[in-house]
């Protein structure tokens, strides 16, 4: 006889600790995580940029399906960037050119994002309560 531990759905945070959107994301996406028993992947992405397979994957979840429209999201717009060295981020035209601008500045993907990766879901939770969104999609899964 075997024992196999219970798989719980598991939701991907792209996090910047310094953004207050993002502070009030994890919180509620943690509160989330102990109602409906899934795991959540914290990853820091000032620091950790997303692989170029899951800039692919996140891309075409953003936009539903649409790589088009997944491009227009995934990066941040100027004022965005902030700061002094702040510079224009034109939405790119290929994955490929999102995952060059990201390899080169892994702070300019736009956070925070949450991904879930078994059902395909993406969004930026800007406000945070659209955490909402894809915490009942992975409750249901269960």
């Amino acid at each position: 006889m075997s024992f196999r531990l219970p798989k719980f759905p598991m939701l991907t945070i792209f996090h910047n600790p310094a953004l207050k959107t993002s502070k009030e994301a994890l919180a509620l996406l943690q509160k989330a995580s102990r109602r409906y028993n899934f795991e959540i992947d914290l990853i820091q992405s000032k620091t950790q940029p997303p692989t170029h397979q899951q800039v692919a994957n996140i891309v075409e979840y953003l936009g539903n399906g649409s790589i088009e429209e997944g491009l227009k999201h995934i990066l941040v717009k100027e004022a965005e960037a902030g700061g002094a060295d702040a510079v224009e981020v034109r939405t790119p035209s290929t994955v490929a050119e999102v995952q060059q601008i990201l390899d080169k500045n892994p702070g300019y993907l736009r956070k925070p994002l949450i991904v879930d990766w078994n059902r395909g879901k993406a969004l930026i939770a800007d406000p945070p309560r659209r955490v909402f969104e894809i915490v009942k999609g992975a409750a249901e899964e269960r």
